[in-house]
């Protein structure tokens, strides 16, 4: 057994609290490697749980094991983060105010830090003027290197507020750059960096949590950090700041800073972890706990767990207890090992894991109250609201719920400091949805998709009439009811675009991105003709006119009136006036183009007919029928006939598209020959010239 303590098996839930299983059983997950590997990130961002603490001990001792930078790294103490709360008060009660003096009082510790370690330097003697400037500096401000980190942050600010009694904010700027010489000092410690430590000097930072409040003076002094953070980066001083902080930290400086989107947004990494990182996660500690030396990772799994949870699936019906982050996982399969053990057993069973459920859906919610019950007002009503009711409810019956709660005044008066403020069910559903509470399920079908990583969705133009599912980790703590058991729910994560902007990131996902294409190309071929494979035919122009026509179609829906008389397969919106589809809005007045999906290989009479009564209103005068032809570019002597008939009496176009082509389009955008759009629009206009310029005009055949 490891050296952890008595009944965690797979150690302690928190970092801090678990050194053995953090040195010996640490998961070099991608988030890792994308930070060890030289990326350019300023902010790692997780929600509770997900890893931070962590990954800022790892990153930080492979950093230093590498010797090409200097490291500093800081955890701000709670008391330390009040009391420079409490001198900006006194100064002002505003975010802008509070940002931008503390960027300067944050370069005054940083830069002093740095200026510690270069005078250390065997270079230094060398440095000529620079070095002078640098010992200056030390011996006018000796109470500034009595302090370390935040510390010397606070003291720079009540020096000068000491020596400028009863000055306002915006002139106590000028204040702090002149008493420490700022610009000065930046000169001397780039030339410093360059010509004696020739490193970059990398400043970590975590727990900047400790002692935050969503108010604008606590966000303030995270924004300063963050501004000075962004000012290194522009100016190539060889410094570098990397800040671990949680979502509702960042959703508050999404609210209240105006720069945010130059300063922060394309610097951040979201932790994200997927069902095989939090297996590899898993059996690491299980190998370290039990010194089992089997390699693959399922194996080890089915080692630990028996009957219904063994394999992949059963890993699968154990993380619908969880909400995909790690502390979750672990403290689950902890609390069922117990049990477990109490049973005599050395593996862990379904009923383990049930008996584990309640307390953990009891601690998820908590956690989640405790996350968000400042940034977001009325968390716990909104949550609360849906007690004792159904797991799965329609759009509209979860807007109306929200509504209600937003009617009651609960957010009334509270600025909404994480996310907009919330002013109607819409709004609050939308929140829900981006905090992982709420997932929206897919029509048809049974798959959910959930935003697991906090990052911000816009869920709002969703239908009212598809359902969503809150949680299943939530239905126990909530006491909730649905049609199926919580470890049936098919869970997809919809955090993709956020996890990471850097070169090893990218690759993973286009990697990934190639690997469903393939599938999607390859599905074609599995779909039996005729009615049998109807629908999976259905779904599957559904899906590839999402991949495909993402760019210039809007809200692309499977049977979006399913409840009329004539219902159509596949509907999307035209969002463009170029190319295709910009061609086919002007001259056939189409704003919701269908594709009307025909699992058979020759069209008739009566699909024809079906299709020109779908044509009216919106959906203009061209429909695109999807057929199973085998024949890519030629058509039958009827079918020309009936393209002609509908033209002639009808004034209405039906452009046959076979599958094989929208199938070779798929397979040109994953092998990266043409862009995706270029691809398929040639495909489509190449066709609709061939009906305008030749089947329309030419001499009819006799329909039979």
């Amino acid at each position: 057994m490891s050296k952890t303590s008595k009944g965690n098996v797979l150690g302690e839930a928190t970092a801090e609290a678990d050194k053995y299983m953090l040195e010996n059983a640490f998961y070099q997950s991608r988030n890792y490697l994308e930070l060890i590997h030289g990326s350019d990130f300023r902010f790692v961002v997780g929600r509770r749980g997900s890893g931070k603490s962590a990954l800022f001990h790892k990153v930080t001792e492979a950093l230093k094991a590498t010797g090409e930078a200097i490291l500093i790294t800081e955890k701000p103490s709670e008391e330390k983060t009040a009391a420079l709360q409490e001198e900006l008060k006194e100064l002002s009660d505003k975010y802008e105010d509070a940002r931008s003096i503390t960027r300067l009082t944050w370069k005054v510790q940083i830069f002093s830090s740095a200026l510690e370690h270069i005078l250390k330097h065997y270079k230094a003697d060398k440095l000529g003027d620079t070095r002078t400037i640098l010992v200056d500096f030390k011996n006018k401000h000796p109470t500034l290197f009595e302090h370390e980190g935040l510390a010397r942050s606070l003291e720079a600010l009540r020096l000068v507020k000491r020596a400028n009694p009863g000055v306002s904010a915006r002139a106590l700027l000028e204040k702090i750059s002149d008493h420490f010489k700022l610009k000065r000092l930046t000169d001397a410690i780039i030339d410093g960096i360059q010509n004696a430590l020739s490193k970059r000097l990398v400043f970590l930072y975590d727990g900047l949590d400790e002692g935050w409040l969503p108010n604008p003076l606590a966000t303030g002094i995270l924004g300063g950090l963050a501004r000075a953070a962004a000012e290194f980066r522009e100016d190539a001083h060889g410094l570098h700041c990397l800040l671990f902080i949680r979502d509702n930290m960042l959703r508050a400086l999404v609210q209240l800073d105006p720069d945010f989107s130059r300063n922060i947004e394309g610097s951040t990494l979201r932790l994200h972890w997927e069902e095989r990182s939090l297996l590899s996660c898993v059996t690491l500690r299980l190998r370290t706990a039990f010194k089992w030396s089997q390699e693959n990772d399922t194996r080890i799994w089915s080692q630990f767990a028996k009957g219904e949870l063994e394999g992949m699936d059963g890993f699968r019906r154990c993380l619908k207890l969880t909400l995909y982050r790690p502390r979750d996982l672990i403290s689950l399969l902890n609390s069922a090992h117990q049990a477990a053990v109490l049973a005599e057993r050395d593996s862990i069973i379904d009923d383990d894991i049930q008996k584990a459920a309640t307390a953990i859906s009891e601690q998820r919610l908590h956690d989640l109250y405790k996350e968000y019950q400042d940034v977001l007002p009325g968390m716990r009503m909104f949550a609360e609201s849906f007690r004792g009711g159904l797991a799965k409810q329609t759009f509209s019956a979860v807007k109306k719920t929200l509504q209600d709660v937003v009617d009651t005044g609960v957010s009334t008066g509270v600025i909404a400091r994480d996310f907009a403020l919330l002013a109607t069910g819409a709004d609050a559903l939308n929140a829900l949805y981006s905090v992982g509470f709420l997932g929206i399920q897919d029509e048809p079908g049974d798959t959910v998709t959930f935003c697991h990583d906090g990052s911000n969705m816009d869920v709002q133009g969703v239908s009212d009439t598809q359902v969503a599912v809150i949680h299943p980790c939530f239905w126990r703590a909530l006491n909730l009811t649905a049609d199926l058991p919580q470890e049936e729910v098919l869970i997809r994560l919809d955090d993709e675009d956020d996890v990471a902007k850097g070169k090893p990131a990218i690759v993973a996902m286009q990697e990934d991105r190639l690997r469903r294409l393939g599938q999607i190309a390859d599905e074609l071929v599995r779909i039996p003709l005729g009615n049998e494979g109807a629908h999976s035919f259905e779904k599957w122009v559904h899906k590839t006119a999402q991949y495909l026509f993402a760019k210039d179609l809007g809200n692309i829906e499977l049977h979006p009136n399913k409840e009329t008389v004539q219902r159509r397969d596949v509907v999307g919106s035209i969002t463009t006036e170029k190319g295709f589809w910009g061609r086919v809005a002007r001259f056939y007045g189409v704003s919701q183009i269908i594709f009307e999906c025909k699992n058979f290989e020759e069209m008739s009479g009566t699909e024809f007919r079906q299709a020109w009564g779908y044509l009216s209103g919106p959906y203009g005068r061209l429909l695109i029928m999807v057929t199973r032809s085998s024949q890519d570019k030629q058509i039958s002597n009827k079918e020309r006939a009936l393209i002609k008939e509908g033209w002639d009496l009808h004034q209405k176009m039906i452009l046959l598209i076979p599958a094989i082509l929208l199938q070779r389009a798929i397979r040109k955008m994953r092998a990266g020959e043409e862009k995706r759009e270029d691809a398929v629009q040639k495909i489509l206009n190449e066709r609709l010239d061939k009906y305008e310029r030749g089947y329309i005009s030419q001499k009819s055949a006799r329909n039979e």
